[in-house]
């Protein structure tokens, strides 16, 4: 938990900054007027959303901050939704930044998988991101999986920022790239908790992390 400041713009064209008091709790970020201070204060929050679908991103060039002010780290959620905070110092923003990469990596390892309705080669199915097995498609008329990788064998992806996702996965037998064409309407979600899984999975193979975080 920490006070941050939300930068807002209004119609005239002018920017101001609010303080905001942030919390990670659980899996959920959330946003408040002010601190909660008692049980039921949590579902009074102003804004929230859940971790693993959200990307946290610390701004580091000029050409990034929309001021004068740093640091400053942009939360961006699974629905489009943009904020930009600003802290005191930058030993809070590593803070809250270690605080982050550690709540996302405890969320995802509680929810275990998630599944994303899409579509492929014109077929109904369905993308379940594992975090023991990595990616998996469901066909749901034919009941049977189309394909499996682990999150090691994505080589890279690429997105129309709408709803086209490429992956390319390793063939790991033929030693080729296999891509992989989908559609998904929750383009923005599926691409944030690919992100979260992968960084979740990358974090489970460091013995110090949860020490570092």
């Amino acid at each position: 938990m920490c006070w941050s400041c939300e930068r807002v713009s209004n119609a005239k064209y002018w920017s101001s900054w609010k303080p905001i008091f942030l919390a990670l709790k659980g899996a959920e970020m959330m946003m408040f007027d002010t601190p909660p201070l008692e049980s039921r204060d949590w579902s009074r929050c102003r804004n929230s959303a859940l971790i693993h679908e959200c990307l946290f991103c610390v701004l580091k060039t000029s050409q990034e901050l929309q001021d004068r002010r740093s640091p400053c780290f942009v939360i961006e959620t699974g629905h489009g939704v943009v904020y930009y905070l600003h802290l005191e110092s930058q030993d809070h923003l590593q803070k809250l930044e270690k605080a982050w990469h550690r709540a996302n990596y405890n969320a995802v390892r509680q929810i275990k998988a998630k599944t994303f309705g899409c579509t492929w080669h014109g077929e109904a199915c369905s993308l379940t991101l594992d975090f023991e097995t990595g990616f998996s498609l469901y066909n749901n008329q034919a009941k049977t999986y189309r394909w499996r990788y682990r999150f090691s064998q994505l080589k890279g992806s690429s997105d129309d920022g709408t709803s086209k996702l490429k992956l390319h996965f390793l063939n790991e037998k033929a030693n080729t790239l296999e891509a992989r064409d989908l559609e998904c309407a929750s383009l923005q979600t599926l691409l944030f908790s690919m992100h979260a899984f992968l960084s979740a999975k990358l974090a489970s193979v460091d013995p110090d992390f949860l020490i570092k975080a």
